[in-house]
């Protein structure tokens, strides 16, 4: 209500530095691992570990792991398995160049799929879920991390004018374009809020055998302060203490009011073994 169902900014309207320069990013974090960009990159991936772990346990195999969307390619620093990077653009760390909404791969194939702040960059995504219900094992998971468009979050989006979002899109129709087919970073940050939340059980009808079993809030200030992952903003170096105590801030604040301050979702999808597992 406070700004409005949609807000699609164009890319010269950018205050941001360097979006989409994924190479420099990439050369730059790992030459100078920023303390709060890897702290925020952190959090975002090691709680994965624990699904990873659970599922290698319980299927007594290593899992195969694809990571969809892999942007500069930082998730094998901190998660625990063996991982296949892909992307749209190839780069010299991506092991394989995919459509996420036209995956050349067989199916049942991966065991679990990562899409980490990816999504809400796809164009359809009835395809991209279509096609990770077909290469996915039965029992395979798919975890995400996105944006979630809260109050604070479309304040930051509107000072900044790096991405929007759009609330009347229809991310449950196949023949809907949610962003710019041809523009691989249109961005529509309400995807995440329009497919889950209180749209859950839409989902869960939408694309039969796949369960949410884990749709979190998480973030606040953490995110910000971390200068941006690609696109870039000056901010000032913190020590771990003083980011670890502004993340339990970020806990309070988001656990008390997530519409307020929630500047992002955990979300974790179980493809059932049948579909007498579902939720019909």
């Amino acid at each position: 209500m406070l700004f409005g169902s949609s807000y699609i900014p164009t890319h010269t309207d950018n205050r941001m530095k360097s979006e989409g320069d994924l190479a420099s990013a990439r050369e730059s974090f790992l030459a100078n691992r920023f303390s709060n960009l890897d702290y925020l990159l952190r959090s975002r991936y090691d709680w994965m570990n624990a699904h990873i772990r659970d599922y290698r346990e319980r299927e007594a195999a290593a899992p195969n792991v694809i990571e969809i969307g892999c942007g500069g390619g930082f998730s094998p620093l901190y998660i625990d398995a063996k991982i296949t990077l892909t992307d749209a653009i190839k780069n010299e760390w991506v092991d394989c160049v995919i459509d996420a909404t036209n995956m050349d791969m067989e199916n049942e194939s991966v065991d679990i799929m990562i899409a980490s702040h990816t999504i809400h960059h796809f164009y359809n995504l009835v395809k991209f879920f279509n096609e990770a219900k077909r290469v996915l094992k039965p029992n395979g998971l798919i975890l995400i991390n996105e944006i979630n468009t809260s109050v604070l979050m479309r304040a930051l989006l509107k000072v900044m004018r790096h991405e929007g979002w759009n609330y009347n899109a229809d991310v449950f129709d196949i023949n809907a374009k949610v962003n710019e087919p041809d523009d691989l970073w249109s961005a529509n940050c309400a995807v995440s809020q329009l497919l889950f939340g209180d749209n859950k059980q839409t989902f869960e009808n939408t694309f039969k055998t796949l369960t949410i079993v884990v749709d979190q809030p998480c973030e606040c200030f953490i995110f910000p302060l971390s200068g941006g992952v690609t696109a870039k903003t000056k901010v000032p170096r913190l020590s771990r203490p003083l980011l670890r105590a502004i993340d339990c801030l970020d806990r309070v604040l988001v656990g008390a009011f997530p519409k307020v301050f929630a500047l992002g979702r955990r979300i974790v999808i179980k493809k059932t073994a049948d579909l007498s597992e579902a939720r019909l």
